[in-house]
């Protein structure tokens, strides 16, 4: 297991220790805020109950409950968060029914892969920087047509909201640790990505979310799959707690 996941599990579990089976009025001033944010209801002397989810491949991380409503949070932190990993070919037929162009879908397979069976460098993928340097114009052409905000709503829902499954849907989003965080409601989630349209340097993104592949060596078990992350989550973090 990587040194961020174990970093993730860790920060889960600090957090439901915090707060299961804990009255609101013992909770600090900003865990007191998110909770009565979350719980609208709720008065001080309601006790919270707190468990993980317990479905790992599912968005929510943690289930809130107090008195008989269950509210699901998925759980971030990090520099640079991951909010979705999937297999390449899924993904892109799941963007083939949002109607996007065969020619996207075929750059986005080029930026993934480094390679196509025609163009590679001397029999190997080319690297970011290579492919960053000499094919910008067709990142530039990608970035243009997937800047739809009808896609990029469907985008958000698979990868941050719902997941690939469409099963349990979050309902808020924390970002920070078990000292200090931000929550975000599923509409301060859509409204934070689809404001954030622009972006220096990275080929492909839906809003503020980037694509990346997890890896291009061809004997990675990454070599397949495609990670979702939200960079602009940390910066959101430093703004919202000043």
């Amino acid at each position: 297991m990587k040194n961020y996941a174990k970093i993730g599990f860790k920060n889960e579990e600090d957090i439901i220790n915090y707060l299961n089976n804990r009255k609101i009025s013992d909770l600090n001033s900003k865990w007191k805020e998110h909770i009565l944010t979350i719980f609208d209801f709720a008065l001080d002397d309601d006790v919270i109950h707190c468990r993980k989810f317990p479905d790992h491949k599912a968005k929510p991380d943690i289930i809130i409950k107090i008195r008989h409503t269950l509210k699901y949070v998925s759980i971030k932190s990090g520099k640079n968060p991951s909010m979705h990993q999937e297999d390449f070919y899924a993904f892109t037929r799941f963007l083939a029914r949002q109607k996007v162009d065969k020619r996207i879908i075929k750059i986005i397979k080029f930026y993934h892969f480094g390679e196509t069976e025609k163009l590679n460098n001397n029999g190997v993928p080319f690297t970011k920087k290579e492919l960053e340097e000499k094919f910008f114009k067709y990142f530039d052409e990608a970035k243009e047509k997937l800047d739809q905000t009808q896609l990029i709503e469907a985008i958000i829902n698979r990868t941050v909201i719902r997941g690939a499954s469409q099963k349990t849907a979050i309902d808020y989003l924390y970002y920070g640790s078990i000292d200090e965080g931000i929550l975000l409601s599923k509409e301060e989630i859509y409204t934070a990505i689809l404001s954030y349209r622009e972006h220096e340097g990275r080929p492909i993104h839906f809003g503020a979310l980037n694509y990346q592949p997890a890896g291009r060596k061809r004997t990675s078990i990454d070599y397949r799959y495609v990670r979702i992350k939200w960079p602009l989550l940390q910066i959101m973090f430093f703004k919202m707690i000043k």
